[in-house]
């Protein structure tokens, strides 16, 4: 019975995929769905990218570690993403551009849009491995293999994305998102009628612990809030919507469905952990602790909703690294390219996924990249309105991503010793925000110099 709903449902996406294909489309349906948005569609979608595996499974496990503090991931990313609303959504929206390497483009210089194109490739193939590790986990379930899943899992995504492209991944993402909260609503109110009223206050409802102290929220704030100010899945978002209008109250309402969202995924995660044996697999709560003690019913639906999480996240990562590359990089319009180069990503993340890392791990090994080479640098060019030295900004952005790529690639490959060290992307965040600091300083002694010689002549 399981087997066959989640069949009809994997059906149902590649059908509405395969509508969108039949559609005359060019690179603007494909990328930023002929920007027709409408506020709830926007918000929703941006809701619906975000809480994804790292989101649901990824969480709950890092709250079965740090304990309520784990919020700060998603509470991080609201602060963030209301930050975007408030003072970049108009200007990001204003630039009619494809993609965030576009914008880098208009704003910085050619250079940095390549090398920003460089670096969303490889970090957001990442992320998707992240996405897949988390598909595969549901498709275990059932009683699949490890590969076997994670192959299904990739040929779902990887073909649902590569035929419908940005149109079809925002049409589906408001029916995905309401999957994921009604199935988290009801396991919410089954858990609720099995547990004693005296387990939820013992709970420690802080903020911080002595696992999760202040320097963590520090590192949540910047390494994840930061990415969700700057980042090229959100500015797909925003290029999408209808007007600039649109993506302002999409993105507020994105980010309030975030918040709250994140209060419930915790909640569920302690409810969870109170039945479950001290012994299981923290990544395995939601998908085989939580599964099997939910009647059958709600355990299917629960999930449906953990895949549809997931599917509206992964072909969302998906077409971001494919259109950075394809339309940043090698510079085609063709839509055939778009559509090879979807599969060819996704077979990387593949064989990433199969190094069986922990979610949050791809996830933070990708902000590591990301952050000092690319969000630093452009969060400063927008502020500053591309009034700042592009050859700073330029350093900045080698600096920030080359010390970024030696944490990350150290997490990734267990590399141990001195590579696995987060001091590494924070000390390339420190040099990129220097580098941006001097090129503000520069431009603006310059042109002080210059106001200067034209008064004396």
């Amino acid at each position: 019975m399981a087997l066959f709903i989640l069949s009809i449902y994997s059906l149902i996406l590649i059908y509405i995929a395969y509508l969108d294909f039949r559609k005359k489309q060019d690179l603007k349906h494909f990328l930023v769905a002929n920007r027709r948005s409408g506020v709830f569609q926007t918000g929703f979608s941006i809701t619906a990218t975000c809480i994804g595996g790292t989101a649901t499974i990824g969480l709950v496990a890092d709250v079965a570690k740090n304990g309520f503090p784990a919020i700060w991931y998603l509470l991080s990313g609201a602060i963030g993403l209301v930050i975007l609303a408030l003072f970049f959504a108009k200007i990001v929206r204003r630039t009619e551009a494809l993609t965030l390497p576009q914008i880098m483009e208009k704003y910085i210089s050619k250079q940095a849009a390549i090398i920003a194109a460089i670096i969303i490739s490889l970090a957001w193939t990442a992320i998707l491995a992240a996405q897949f590790s988390a598909a595969a986990a549901i498709l275990e379930v059932f009683g699949i293999s490890n590969i076997s899943a994670l192959i299904s899992a990739v040929f779902l995504i990887a073909i649902y994305t590569a035929l419908g492209g940005q149109m079809s991944v925002i049409k589906s993402d408001v029916y995905q998102y309401l999957i994921l909260l009604i199935s988290f609503i009801l396991s919410m109110i089954f858990l609720f009628s099995k547990t004693d009223f005296n387990y939820l206050t013992s709970i420690d409802w802080h903020l911080t612990n002595s696992n999760f102290g202040i320097n963590n929220i520090f590192y949540y704030l910047i390494f994840v809030g930061i990415s969700y100010i700057i980042d090229p899945m959100l500015f797909s978002r925003i290029l999408s919507a209808r007007d600039e209008k649109t993506a302002i109250k999409g993105a507020i309402l994105g980010a309030v469905f975030i918040a709250l969202s994140a209060f419930l995924i915790v909640l569920i995660a302690f409810l969870t952990l109170n039945f479950s044996s001290p012994e299981t697999n923290p990544k395995s709560l939601l998908t085989h602790s939580l599964f099997y003690e939910l009647p059958p019913i709600l355990g299917i639906i629960l999930l449906l909703g953990l895949l549809s999480a997931i599917v509206s996240s992964a072909d969302t990562v998906l077409i971001t690294s494919t259109s950075v590359f394809a339309h940043d990089i090698i510079k085609t319009n063709k839509l055939l390219f778009y559509r090879i180069s979807t599969i060819f990503f996704a077979a990387i993340a593949l064989f990433l996924a199969t190094k069986g890392k922990a979610i949050l791990d791809y996830f933070f090994a990708a902000n590591d990249l990301f952050v000092g080479g690319v969000a630093i640098p452009l969060f400063f060019t927008l502020i500053c309105q591309g009034k700042i030295n592009k050859t700073c900004v330029l350093l900045a952005m080698i600096a920030g991503s080359s010390l970024g790529l030696i944490s990350a690639l150290g997490a990734i490959l267990d590399a141990g010793g001195i590579f696995d060290k987060k001091i590494y992307s924070t000390f390339g965040i420190v040099l990129a925000v220097f580098f941006c600091l001097i090129g503000k300083l520069i431009l603006h002694l310059s042109r002080k110099e210059s106001h200067f010689l034209a008064e004396k002549v």
